[in-house]
This record gives C-alpha cells, sequence and structure tokens, in this order.
C-alpha cells in the first residue's frame, strides 16, 4: 500500500486523461462545487492556498483545475505543503479500503483526508449540504468504505477507527472529537 502522495495522479497530457466536467455525473458536479467553493472561501478568509486547503498533490490539483476550467482556479503554481502523518494515513486509508479507481477517486482521497483534518462534521468541512451528501459521494467513489461502515459511524471517527484497529488500539478518536460539541450525537454511552 502506498501512501496517496506516492500515487501518480494524471495531468493534461500525461498517460491517463484528465475527467472532464462533463464526463462527471450531476451529483458529483454539484459536491465538487460545493468543495471548491467552500475552499475558496476558506483562502478569501487567508486560511491558505486551494492545494493546502484541499489536500491535493500538484499534479492532482493542476488536474482538478484543468478538468473545472471555465473556473480558473487560482494557485496553481502553489506548492503544497507537506501533509501531516495523519492526512496521509487517512488518505491512504480511504484509496485502499475504499477500493479507488477513478482519477477522482484518487483527488477525493486527498480532499476528504485533508478536510478530516478540521475542527466540524467532515460534511460541514468540506462544504456540503448535509451529511448524507458525503455518505452519497462516498458511496459513489469508495464502496468498500460503504460496506465497512455498516453501523453507519460518522465518517472522520470511522476513518480514524479503521486506522487505529490497524494498530490494535482499542479506542480511537479523530483529531478534535473531545473539543467538539457534539461528541454525544457521535458516540455511545459507554464511550463517552
Amino acid at each position: 500500500m502506498r501512501p496517496s502522495s506516492e500515487i501518480a495522479f494524471p495531468s493534461p497530457g500525461a498517460g491517463a486523461a484528465t475527467p472532464s466536467v462533463a464526463s462527471l455525473s450531476v451529483e458529483d458536479r454539484a459536491d465538487l462545487g460545493a468543495i471548491l467553493a467552500h475552499a475558496l472561501g476558506e483562502r478569501a478568509a487567508n486560511r491558505g492556498a486551494l492545494p493546502d486547503l484541499l489536500g491535493l498533490p500538484a499534479p492532482a490539483y493542476r488536474g482538478l483545475a484543468a478538468m473545472m476550467l471555465p473556473l480558473r482556479l487560482p494557485d496553481l503554481d502553489v506548492m503544497p505543503a507537506a501533509g501531516a502523518a495523519d492526512q496521509r494515513a487517512v488518505a491512504t486509508l480511504i484509496t485502499w479500503r475504499g477500493e479507488a479507481a477513478t482519477p477522482l477517486a484518487f483527488w477525493l482521497a486527498d480532499i476528504l483526508a485533508r478536510r478530516a483534518m478540521e475542527p466540524n462534521h467532515l460534511w460541514e468541512d468540506l462544504g456540503l449540504p448535509t451529511r448524507p451528501h458525503l455518505t452519497a459521494l462516498i458511496g459513489r467513489h469508495f464502496p468498500g468504505l460503504i460496506r465497512l461502515n455498516h453501523a453507519n459511524m460518522r465518517w472522520k471517527k470511522f476513518f480514524y477507527r479503521q486506522i487505529c484497529s490497524e494498530s490494535a488500539f482499542s479506542l480511537c478518536l479523530a483529531p478534535t472529537c473531545d473539543a467538539c460539541d457534539e461528541r454525544s450525537d457521535c458516540f455511545a454511552p459507554d464511550e463517552a
């Protein structure tokens, strides 16, 4: 299993063709639009450059920007910071256990992993309107994760539980669970 930062992402003119917006489902266009709008809002608030906010390596970001044109995404010349070890572990989990099979799925794995580092619910930090939108996106691109999450656990919690189960930890919290106002909604009474 390779970390997602080592996965060869397609870029225009390199091997696999960059997907076009027209090739995306209506749902994927809406979800990517929401994710990009949210990240552009954070960029406007000086929270960082788009490659960092999305967690995408430069070739993947350029591929996403090429696909989303005519939006003319900014920051094409910005080299993203190296992702945190947690972020790389989550992206690897998503691609491996999720059975990622398309360039878009690999891009989404990095985006999901990066946004899982933020303090709110994952669907909120992606800019999606509801948690079911996130579950539907994961279902379209990562069918293995849907099968594994048979208990309908919150996605951020699920990702970290999967990583910790590989390391034989009995309880593993997502990075921001202790400070979350809605912790009781995610954890059963025996885990509180």
